[in-house]
């Protein structure tokens, strides 16, 4: 399952999990995953990636990590600041990984701190979110509103971990089973009267006050220099718009573009991580 992994950082602690390789290894993979996931998500990845030191991270917010202070919303631009310091605290640049929204910021990364990445791998991501700059105004409104609003306590609870993992397979995007289940585990605590909640910070769930335009996306993805693998899911969050991917993808100035079978989660559900797993490891080996 891998071992616990804490970096301190001059603003935060963050929590993961490192896979050690049996064999000396030069190379580094850092995994980011999606939102409201941890690092759980790369667990059935991981003894794929056995060749190498592989360390998946619980970004801000999430797992086992510290959340962002009372007041604070979690900006894309906060988690890239995570990202670098922890790679900074190393000499040697990384393979780095990125789900969903982890893919959105493992993008960032590369395009600001091109030192650091060897290679960028986004799963089911195609870069950050957008909106235009007519909808900026009631886009910070409505985060603003919910912010202030937002009150100690009202998580919601469960019974039973196994609720939570059935509430987990019906959520944003479906899951079965035994993806919930290893997101539940390292994603659920267990309170002093016995109920279950999740670990999560609830701001999480609440509405972004910023997003970019498509420009100031392409600006970034122009910038991203390393060899870049990208896999979508046939039954993930584009499968109805592969227009939009095509476009994303043309404004990279090198990227592999492949299509593979499974849901949002392929990398973590058992029918399909392994041919996730391939693409992944043929691509490092030949860059």
């Amino acid at each position: 399952m891998g071992n616990e992994i804490v970096y301190k950082l001059a603003h935060t602690e963050l929590a993961g999990l490192q896979w050690l390789p049996k064999n000396n290894c030069a190379l580094k993979v850092l995994s980011l995953h999606g939102w409201l996931d941890n690092a759980a998500s790369f667990i059935n990845l991981s003894p794929h990636l056995h060749e190498y030191t592989h360390v998946a991270l619980d970004l801000a917010g999430h797992g086992l990590s510290m959340h962002r202070p009372a007041g604070s919303f979690y900006h894309l631009w906060d988690y890239v600041l995570d990202v670098v310091s922890i790679l900074n605290q190393s000499k040697q640049s990384v393979w780095l990984i990125g789900h969903s929204m982890g893919g959105a910021v493992a993008m960032l990364v590369a395009a600001i701190a091109p030192e650091k990445v060897r290679g960028l791998i986004v799963l089911d991501n195609i870069g950050p979110l957008s909106g235009s700059p007519e909808s900026r105004v009631l886009t910070l409104q409505r985060a603003v509103s919910k912010m202030a609003k937002l009150r100690p306590g009202g998580d919601t609870s469960y019974s039973t971990k196994e609720e939570m993992v059935l509430a987990r397979m019906d959520g944003f995007t479906t899951l079965s089973n035994p993806a919930s289940r290893l997101l539940v585990e390292r994603g659920a605590s267990q309170n002093k009267e016995g109920v279950w909640v999740w670990r999560h910070d609830r701001k999480l769930t609440l509405p972004s006050p910023f997003r970019m335009d498509e420009a100031s996306v392409e600006a970034f993805i122009k910038e991203i220099k390393c060899p870049t693998l990208a896999l979508l899911a046939k039954d993930g969050i584009y499968h109805n718009n592969p227009q939009f991917v095509d476009q994303r993808a043309a404004q990279f100035p090198w990227i592999k573009l492949k299509w593979l079978e499974g849901n949002h989660h392929f990398h973590l559900e058992p029918k399909t991580c392994l041919a996730v797993a391939g693409e992944i490891q043929r691509f490092i080996d030949l860059n």
